[in-house]
């Protein structure tokens, strides 16, 4: 079996319940290393619930899901130990006085250098480079959390609300460089949208959920 038909994740008749009530229940599903999929539904339709149970976050109330064939180790406490390697990334966070330079300085400081060359050097990004986090649009701030996950080469990348805050030239900038990622470094990338629209020119399986069940899943040529 070729390395892109072995799993990274499989669910199977997973459910997560709050109060009672079933807002998550998938049957059985898998996902594949090297392939970016995206997760579309209206809000309420259990895509950060999902997104949250792939990387750890949450437990689920029945079924069961499997990293690398395996169930995720968990502490004494019961509280999941999530791999280093899967990596979450939501719409929040990135505030702060520190310039982006500084803040990969510290976050990837044997990266520094190859960011700054690689994603900040066009006219489009460079003069983004000096200025503070807190000053940018929340559309520059996904896109520095981005390069920070792209850069830390995990194994699987996480993002809820995709595409939410993107202008035109962000959005192909971050589509180019997570494809990239997954061609060639074989990172898993699973995305979470409300639109089709931000999804569909990266995404290469397309997952729609509504109330919580997977109602389509459909394949897209890259």
């Amino acid at each position: 079996m070729s390395r892109i038909q072995v799993p990274i994740f499989e669910l199977e008749n997973t459910r997560v319940a709050i109060g009672g009530r079933s807002i998550l229940k998938i049957g059985k599903f898998q996902f594949h290393r090297g392939t970016v999929y995206g997760i579309v539904g209206p809000v309420g339709a259990g895509k950060t619930t999902l997104l949250d149970l792939l990387a750890g976050r949450i437990i689920p109330t029945e079924g069961s899901i499997l990293y690398e064939k395996e169930p995720f180790d968990k502490t004494w406490l019961g509280k999941i130990k999530v791999p280093a390697e899967i990596h979450f990334l939501n719409s929040e966070g990135g505030v702060t006085q520190d310039s982006v330079a500084s803040f990969f300085r510290h976050r990837l400081p044997q990266r520094f250098e190859y960011v700054q060359s690689q994603y900040y050097s066009k006219p489009a990004y460079s003069e983004d480079w000096e200025m503070a986090i807190s000053k940018l649009s929340r559309g520059q701030v996904y896109r520095v959390n981005v390069i920070a996950a792209i850069e830390s080469d995990p194994k699987v990348l996480i993002m809820d609300d995709y595409g939410l805050h993107f202008d035109k030239s962000i959005s192909r900038d971050c589509n180019r460089r997570i494809s990239h990622s997954a061609k060639s470094r074989g990172t898993t990338v699973i995305l979470s949208s409300t639109s089709m629209f931000d999804l569909k020119s990266v995404a290469a399986v397309v997952i729609t959920l509504d109330n919580g069940h997977i109602s389509q899943v459909r394949s897209l040529k890259k």
